[in-house]
Parts: structure tokens; sequence; C-alpha cells
């Protein structure tokens, strides 16, 4: 499972002093934290949170995390998957 860390901006990839949100590559929002700048989202979010890595790893098998933009995945895509999988979820 891959997840992105992506900023509450227009495009999900600015570096902004806000919150940040740990989505899924499916679209689920795992996690979300106030940061000062992008560069602290990944640890506040994953790699400082030992019991969220254990957590998400046992959950979801082999984990990534990533910043939005790094990749293909775009913010339209990530949105996109989101809304689909809350729909479904509420079925």
């Amino acid at each position: 499972m891959r997840a992105y860390i992506v900023s509450e901006t227009e495009n999900g990839i600015d570096n902004i002093d806000g919150v940040y949100y740990l989505i899924t590559e499916e679209g689920e929002v795992l996690a979300s934290h106030f940061c000062s700048n992008k560069s602290y989202a990944l640890g506040d979010l994953y790699t400082h949170r030992k019991e969220r890595i254990k957590k998400f790893e046992d959950r979801f098998g082999e984990f990534s995390v990533d910043y939005l933009g790094n990749d293909e995945m775009t913010w339209e895509e990530l949105l996109r998957r989101n809304k689909k999988f809350y729909e479904e979820e509420n079925l």
C-alpha cells in the first residue's frame, strides 16, 4: 500500500504552515496534522509515530509513504479516489 502526504492547498503539494493529510492510494484519510512546514509532515504524520507504523503495517502489509507530486499520482485522481472510497464505505 502506498500513502501520500498532501497539503491543504488547491493543488495538494504546495508548502504551507497548515494542515497536512496522510491519504492512501485508495483514497482513505489515515491521519492529519498541523505542520509549520512541509518538511516536517513526513515525520509528524508517519516516521516519528512508531505506533502508526506498526498499525499501518499490520493492516496493509507493505506500506510506503511519499509526498504527492513525487510520482504519477495527481491531486485530482487522489480526490476522485477519496470520494469513491467514502461513497462505497457508506453503502
